[in-house]
């Protein structure tokens, strides 16, 4: 068994750190006629396709069906980087305390679902709105705190995890994100079409608050070898952040003109239809 693979995500020619433990994947391959690196993401279970939807998701999805023989696993991008390179050698010491590791929180001056709503289609976060407060209702008050009364993510979906938590949270997100794949209409325009990406963004840092996991936050740098970082923030903009939040946040209010939308679209009752399915399958 390996001890540590961690894959770098890339859709187009760049320079790429590689070694024995960072792989370059090609993302999207099943799209592409390019030929990037050796790893690419449409060989065994895969789900290159869905690339423009998901993101480097395909990369995650594609270590989660086929890389069973490794102790731990990480992704990360093939301008983002943790700033600290990881071996075979220093990551039990790494995760000694830990139970994942992820980038540094980013402060913004809302909370997520308006910033969501503000970078995508609104009625888009409407239904992953709807759809997790219901997935979630046992642990509503965990729900309603992360993503309407705290203002920070930990952005990028890049992590380091043994591959057992691993699996279990690419077996709890891909399921959220395949049933919402199936109930929100497609859109045509590339912001729009990485839906799936902004979600996930959300939802690895929610799953650590949910499963109370031990994380160890690590600055990105655009380069390993490098102190160039990226989605860094100073302490003047993450207090002005702080401040506006306390000032202005409120709860996520879905608009009654986007609520009869979504029930005339059939989209409410395709959430609820969902539920209802699942209750009834597992009584």
């Amino acid at each position: 068994m390996k001890k540590i693979k961690i894959l770098v995500a890339q859709h187009k020619s760049s320079n790429v750190y590689s070694n024995d433990v960072y792989t370059p994947i090609h993302v999207g391959k099943a799209l592409s006629d390019e030929d990037l690196c050796s790893l690419k993401d449409n060989t065994g279970d895969n789900i290159s396709n869905l690339n423009p939807y998901f993101c480097e998701l395909t990369a995650q999805y594609w270590a989660w069906k086929n890389m069973p023989d490794v102790e731990y696993i990480g992704l990360c991008h093939y301008r983002r980087y943790f700033m600290k390179e990881f071996s075979d050698y220093n990551i039990d010491k790494e995760m000694e305390d830990y139970d994942i590791i992820l980038s540094k929180k980013y402060y913004l001056n809302q909370n997520l679902l308006s910033f969501l709503a503000e970078k995508l289609t609104p009625e888009d976060v409407d239904l992953f709105f709807l759809y997790m407060s219901q997935l979630c209702k046992n642990d509503i008050s965990i729900f309603n705190k992360f993503y309407m009364h705290q203002n920070w993510l930990n952005p990028a979906n890049m992590f380091v995890c043994r591959k057992q938590l691993f699996n279990e949270f690419c077996e709890w997100q891909f399921k959220i994100l395949d049933d919402l794949f199936q109930i929100i209409p497609l859109s045509p325009y590339t912001r729009g079409k990485r839906l799936m990406g902004y979600f996930a963004e959300t939802l690895l840092p929610f799953y650590a608050e949910l499963k109370k996991l031990k994380i160890k936050e690590e600055p990105i740098v655009s380069m390993l070898g490098n102190d160039e970082r990226v989605l860094s923030q100073s302490i003047k903009e993450i207090c002005k952040n702080k401040l506006i939040f306390l000032l202005k946040n409120y709860p996520y209010h879905i608009s009654s003109d986007r609520l009869t939308g979504l029930t005339k679209d059939g989209l409410i009752n395709k959430i609820n239809n969902h539920f209802a399915q699942t209750e009834n399958t597992h009584r």
